[in-house]
């Protein structure tokens, strides 16, 4: 069973501003609309499998009040739960702009860059202390967790080539636009990526879901405990 925790980033950078700050024209006042943007904006699309860390040293008390924490499933028929996995999913965008002043309180925003980090977090895999390393119960509740982590490392590999080709192609199709002071065109400019992307986002976290939910079923579980005799 893996508890997954949707963590969607949304907070904007405000040190992205910088840079685009440091670019500010001096030049002369444009009387209408946004020159040319004379580059594209680059596109970065960073990721992380997220490490396995094998948690041991919980109880059966332990594993239930993360299950409730966790708003997790019951795992077995009996109503307690032999291992656990519990991961956060998270997306941030971190958007470089550039401005151009045109005239008092008004400037042009340009999009200069877009770094995506698109990641889980490491996956804590905990195993029923009562169930020794190396025993046949510890054996099917650590493959049965390890087959969670590679269900959801193998949807974000899946989705990854879609997402950094509808990033690139959000980023072309970014205008330049008017805004009344610099921090409104980095907000703006972000939020425009952030509405093309989120719906990627959802779609690859609904997926993984659906992945995950096929193997925590009744029979599932069934099947797992026939394999041993010690639960």
């Amino acid at each position: 069973m893996v508890t997954l925790k949707k963590i969607i980033l949304r907070n904007f950078r405000l040190l992205a501003l910088l840079p685009a700050m440091a670019v500010l024209s001096s030049g002369p006042v444009m009387a209408a609309g946004c020159p040319e943007n004379p580059a594209s904006p680059t596109v970065t699309v960073t990721t992380s499998p997220g490490q396995i860390i094998l948690k041991r040293g919980s109880s059966r008390d332990d594993l239930i009040r993360l299950q409730a924490t966790n708003n997790a499933s019951v795992p077995n028929k009996n109503g307690y739960p032999l291992g656990l996995t519990l991961t956060d999913f998270r997306y941030s965008i971190e958007t470089g702009v550039n401005i151009r002043q045109l005239s008092a309180g008004r400037y042009c925003a340009y999009p200069a860059s877009f770094d995506l980090d698109i990641r889980f977090s490491d996956f804590l895999v905990y195993i029923d202390r009562r169930y020794k390393r190396g025993s046949c119960e510890y054996k099917a509740v650590n493959r049965h967790e390890y087959t969670h982590v590679v269900l959801y490392r193998k949807q974000l590999e899946r989705h990854l080539p879609n997402l950094r080709h509808q990033a690139q192609t959000a980023a072309r199709r970014i205008k330049p636009i008017i805004v009344r002071t610099p921090n409104d065109g980095v907000k703006l400019i972000q939020k425009a990526m952030q509405d093309k992307m989120t719906p990627l986002i959802d779609s690859l976290s609904r997926d993984a879901d659906t992945a995950n939910a096929r193997i925590d079923t009744p029979e599932s579980y069934r099947k797992i405990q026939k394999q041993c005799r010690n639960w």
